[in-house]
């Protein structure tokens, strides 16, 4: 049993958590692989596969982090973690993206009008729900309902989709559709060895994120929610961060764009809906009113210049990540570092 974080020398915690991002990296990338392989190999419908990678392994660390945050009485960090992630995925993810990329991030139009539609709907149904101060379980149940009315949704829409041999309409569809491009052919052995090294990797890894980041909070006198939105959203963040940077590379931004929106959906539903299953989440006003403001304009911002001409330049990531910066000097103002 590892000692309480409080108890952990500075170096220990940052080490813990620099240690814990790379981690969860490449043991995201594993989780990932192994997922998909072990699917192929029991023979599940590749769009069931999609649904499965998309639902458990991509958000693994978000999930898992949270989810342990919830457990072990620090709840306020499990929602900081999945409304930091969003806020993460679009402004730093897809900002770094189109300011790095060769040419302006594309987006599928469907893939903005439905699941940019739904996005934006669940992130102010999320704010209604807390506006008495917590995320109860029955809530928390609501939201993994609506994740589960949208795959559905998508499963059908992208079924449809794949017949007419159109776009991808969702980002369920985008990501799928990324997975099968980059889906490697490996034996049995190594489909075994990639989900267990992924699914260990992933475990250790939030479980170190968590406890060195708390270590931080606890040393610099930061509440547990402004580490949960910061140092623990960018690293349980850093897959999709690569994903987008790397789809951007290849001139697959389409694809990295449906990413970073159904990875959104995913940390609202999924990972706050699960989290507060385990352990209802509370909030304090002046967090809801500093978090949910940026989360939303950011998304909206976002899907904005994306309906302008369905892509994102390099000033749009500029802006993206003016954003991101703002979000911080706002978080600082309501929530300022040393407040108890």
């Amino acid at each position: 049993m590892l000692p309480n974080p409080a108890m952990w020398p500075l170096p220990y915690s940052v080490l813990a958590a620099l240690t814990a991002i790379a981690v969860l990296w490449k043991a995201a990338d594993w989780f990932v692989e192994g997922a998909v392989g072990l699917a192929d190999t029991l023979k599940v419908p590749p769009m069931l596969v999609g649904l499965v990678v998309v639902s458990l392994a991509t958000t693994s660390p978000e999930l898992v982090t949270s989810v342990l945050a919830a457990m072990r009485d620090t709840p306020e960090v499990a929602l900081g973690n999945a409304v930091g992630s969003v806020i993460v995925d679009v402004s730093v993810a897809l900002g770094l993206a189109a300011v790095f990329a060769s040419a302006p991030l594309a987006a599928h139009p469907g893939l903005i009008r439905s699941s940019g539609t739904f996005l934006a709907g669940v992130i102010v149904l999320t704010f209604l729900m807390l506006l008495d101060g917590v995320l109860a379980r029955w809530q928390g149940g609501v939201l993994v309902l609506c994740f589960v009315v949208y795959s559905i949704h998508a499963y059908f829409k992208e079924v449809r989709r794949l017949r007419r041999g159109a776009q991808p309409a969702t980002a369920l569809g985008a990501q799928l559709e990324e997975m099968e491009s980059s889906r490697p052919a490996v034996g049995p052995l190594k489909i075994a060895a990639l989900f267990l090294c992924g699914l260990a990797g992933v475990l250790l890894g939030s479980e170190m994120l968590l406890n060195g980041a708390l270590g931080i909070a606890h040393h610099y006198h930061v509440p547990p929610v402004l580490i949960g939105m910061t140092v623990i959203a960018i690293g349980t963040s850093a897959p999709e961060i690569a994903t987008a940077l790397a789809s951007a590379r290849k001139g697959e931004s389409a694809l990295g764009v449906g990413n970073i929106v159904g990875s959104d959906i995913l940390n609202i539903c999924w990972v706050a809906g699960m989290s507060a299953m385990a352990n209802p989440l509370p909030v304090e006003r002046r967090v809801l009113f500093a978090s949910y403001p940026s989360m939303m304009v950011i998304v909206l911002v976002m899907l904005f210049m994306l309906r302008r001409g369905y892509n994102l330049n390099r000033i749009n990531g500029l802006v993206l990540l003016t954003l991101y910066v703002a979000h911080l000097l706002v978080l600082q103002y309501f929530v300022p570092l040393g407040a108890r």
